[in-house]
């Protein structure tokens, strides 16, 4: 029988409309990064940005918190809802 183990904590960003720049440093790990962040707008890799989430998150609402603050929100303008 397996013990019962606690789920990992996940945080999965949805970096679809992301930049890749030059390659510069990783803010978060030092490593080359081609990735910018969609937010901030530097570069960082997606694994590194999900990792340092759930290292800094102190609850499930937090979690979530940085997760949203860390995921571009599309805005559609005006024109382009006309269109579809």
């Amino acid at each position: 029988m397996m013990a019962d183990s606690i789920p990992l904590p996940v945080a999965v960003l949805d970096w679809r409309h992301g930049t890749v720049g030059p390659l510069a440093p990783c803010v978060l790990c030092g490593r080359p990064a081609l990735c910018r962040s969609p937010v901030k707008d530097q570069p960082c890799h997606k694994q590194c940005a999900e990792r340092w989430i759930i290292e800094h998150a102190r609850d499930a609402a937090e979690l979530t918190r940085l997760v949203r603050a860390h995921t571009p929100r599309l805005t559609v303008n005006r024109q382009e809802r006309g269109r579809s």
